[in-house]
Order: C-alpha cells, then sequence, then structure tokens
C-alpha cells in the first residue's frame, strides 16, 4: 500500500476555495481565514503527524475506520503534547496510611484541584496509575472541579473501600499555579521569588 499523504489534497482544497473567492458566493475574509489555516504550520504539523500515525496503525479494518483511528491518534498526540488530555478513571483503595497522594489548590485559590504529590509506597505509588499533575475532577462521582481545596480533601478523606477517581493529566496548569503560589509567598514576604 503506497504511503498517505494528504499535502496534494490540501492544495487542492485551497485551489477550490480560490474558485470560490472569485464566485462571490462566499465572503472572501471567511475563505481567507480557512485558506491561513490550511497553509499554517500547525496544520502542516498535524498533516504530518496524521500520516505517520496513519502509517503505524495496525488495524486489518476498511479504510474508513484506519482513517479514524489515525484521526483519534493524531489529537490524541496533540492534546498530550499540549499538556491535555482525556479523562481517566482510576480506582484506588483506601488504606489506614489514605490514598497514598497530596491535592492542592481550590476555588478559594482560584485553580482547579491538583495532585501535587505521589507519597512513595502509599497506595496510588503501588498502582502507578495517578500521576503528579493529574486535575482532579470527582471523587467516587461527586464532582470537585469547582470545589474548595477543603472539599475535595474531606471527599477523599471521608471516602472508603474502593475510591473511584476521574483525572485528567494537565501538567502545564500546575506547573504555572505552583509558579503563581511560589510568587505570591515570596511577595508575602518581601521578596522577589528566585
Amino acid at each position: 500500500m503506497a504511503p498517505l499523504t494528504l499535502e496534494r489534497d490540501i492544495r487542492r482544497a485551497i485551489e477550490l476555495m480560490e474558485t470560490l473567492e472569485q464566485s462571490g458566493e462566499i465572503p472572501a475574509s471567511k475563505l481567507a481565514a480557512m485558506k491561513n489555516v490550511l497553509k499554517s504550520d500547525f496544520c502542516r504539523a498535524v498533516r504530518e503527524v496524521y500520516e505517520q500515525v496513519h502509517e503505524t496503525v495496525d488495524i486489518n479494518h476498511p479504510p474508513e475506520i484506519r482513517a479514524e483511528a489515525a484521526a483519534k491518534a493524531t489529537v490524541a498526540a496533540f492534546a498530550a503534547s499540549e499538556g491535555h488530555a482525556h479523562p481517566r478513571v482510576i480506582e484506588l483503595p483506601k488504606t489506614e496510611e489514605g490514598l497514598g497522594f497530596n491535592v492542592m489548590g481550590g476555588k478559594e485559590q482560584a485553580s482547579p484541584i491538583y495532585i501535587s504529590r505521589i507519597i512513595p509506597g502509599g497506595a496510588a505509588h503501588k498502582d502507578s496509575n495517578l500521576r503528579r499533575g493529574d486535575q482532579l475532577l470527582s471523587v467516587n462521582g461527586q464532582s470537585v472541579e469547582k470545589a474548595s481545596h477543603e472539599t475535595a480533601v474531606d471527599l477523599l478523606k471521608n471516602a472508603q473501600g474502593k475510591v473511584r477517581l476521574v483525572v485528567k493529566y494537565t501538567p502545564k496548569v500546575l506547573e504555572e499555579m505552583e509558579s503563581r503560589f511560589e510568587r505570591q509567598k515570596a511577595s508575602r514576604r518581601g521578596r522577589a521569588p528566585q
């Protein structure tokens, strides 16, 4: 099977837009914006990743299913590279030592609740699916997306048995939040952060 290349298709789409532009059927500004997107470095990068993924996807299914799988993998790759991911469900056993992680953030700090530390030897560490930088979305079905720090901690402390967490990995946001906290602490002490 010949390698998939979309560059020719993108060039053809741009040509068709230019024909539409000349016809006056669609406002030129809208077509110009779309052409700029198709000519952008970002679109080129997406196309290149898609083509690579399409060639490496090992599915013995019709071409449209292979194309859909490649498209989903491409979106996931770009989301992960930007520090965003799809939500994951993690179940951890509650032990006498707790769940084995710390959280930070909350609505009073104008930030989501994040996993700030995985405690070595704890339940989360042993399970190895929870990561520092995961945003905590819910605990046993109760959303903590707009919760205070105290509310999230209470839900975690009061949970028993298997605790079902919904999280998504967004480390860049955690890094920004930690940096902001450090600047706030430094300004309260009367000196700039180092």
